[in-house]
């Protein structure tokens, strides 16, 4: 009876030391695998790979120093675009008369391109040569072909071309544009909390100078604007006679034509002059007789 006791006990004891074995293992398997789980990445709630945290003395990773929406390449800034301000010259002889034909054909160039003419000045000289200079508004982008173009209608004695980059200025401006949409907007939302006259005449001052400046810039962005869109092209026309030749009949010439051209003047001269000499011709009759009619009268006495 005694030992079938001591049996149960023994039986019993050893059951619950395998029992208490068993949840030891389970208990230290059930650690590793939650640490090895966070040594690696793991996986979040969201379904990604959780990130590995650093060890001590280990440099961060590439995804660990730029989170996702500031790695650099991940989002792009905003392109700024080049604005160049280009101009260019062209000076070029011709024969005589053959500064019509160039004038038709820079128009041609000119208008097909998409430009036109921003203003045209000429004159003729003594000899009848005429001397012009246009100024052509063209396509920024066209300006090249048609500087090309327009260089091959005469004779090219110069051509001189200048760029200005105003990239950074346009920026500076569109930024400071917004900030005084900023203000305007600002002070448009003070108008209707204002509680005194004084504020708001102090409150209309300030807007007053903010949308002040704000034309200002924005009239120097239209400026821009209009500079960099269109290229300016100035052409210069030079009508060229032919060399006179030397001798004693080509000088007795040249004399006659110089006389002509003084008589021509002078013709000029007297024919504005003319209305100015009749009057003057008219009121020295007027006091002859005047003067004539005085004297043939008897004395008073007589």
């Amino acid at each position: 009876m005694g030992r079938g006791i001591k049996w149960k006990i023994l039986s019993t004891t050893i059951v619950v030391l395998l029992l208490v074995a068993g949840i030891f293992i389970l208990g230290c398997g059930g650690r590793q695998a939650e640490v090895s789980s966070e040594g690696g990445k793991g996986v979040t709630e969201s379904g990604g790979e959780a990130e590995k945290p650093l060890l001590a003395g280990e440099a961060p990773s590439r995804e660990q120093a730029y989170p996702t929406t500031e790695r650099p390449g991940t989002s792009a800034l905003p392109e700024v675009k080049a604005r160049v301000i280009k101009t260019g010259l062209v000076k070029m002889k011709t024969d005589r008369g053959g500064y019509t034909g160039i004038r038709e054909n820079a128009m041609a160039l000119v208008t097909a391109a998409g430009g036109y003419i921003q203003d045209e000045s000429s004159s003729r000289d003594e000899d009848g040569l005429v001397h012009a200079t246009l100024t052509l508004r063209v396509p920024a982008e066209a300006f090249d072909r048609i500087m090309t173009g327009i260089s091959s209608l005469g004779e090219v004695l110069s051509t001189q071309v200048n760029t200005s980059d105003v990239s950074a200025e346009y920026v500076d401006l569109e930024a400071r544009l917004r900030h005084l949409q900023a203000e305007e907007a600002f002070y448009l939302t003070l108008i209707g909390k204002a509680s005194t006259v004084q504020e708001m005449v102090t409150i209309r001052e300030h807007l007053s100078s903010v949308q002040l400046q704000k034309e200002q810039v924005q009239g120097r962005i239209n400026y821009l604007d209009g500079q960099t869109q269109y290229s300016t092209l100035t052409l210069s026309v030079d009508e060229a006679g032919p060399e006179e030749k030397g001798g004693f009949w080509n000088s007795v010439g040249r004399a006659f034509r110089a006389f002509a051209r003084g008589m021509r003047a002078l013709a000029l001269a007297l024919f504005y002059a003319l209305p100015w000499v009749v009057l003057a011709a008219l009121l020295g009759l007027v006091v002859y007789f005047v003067s004539r009619g005085r004297k043939g009268k008897p004395p008073e006495g007589e």
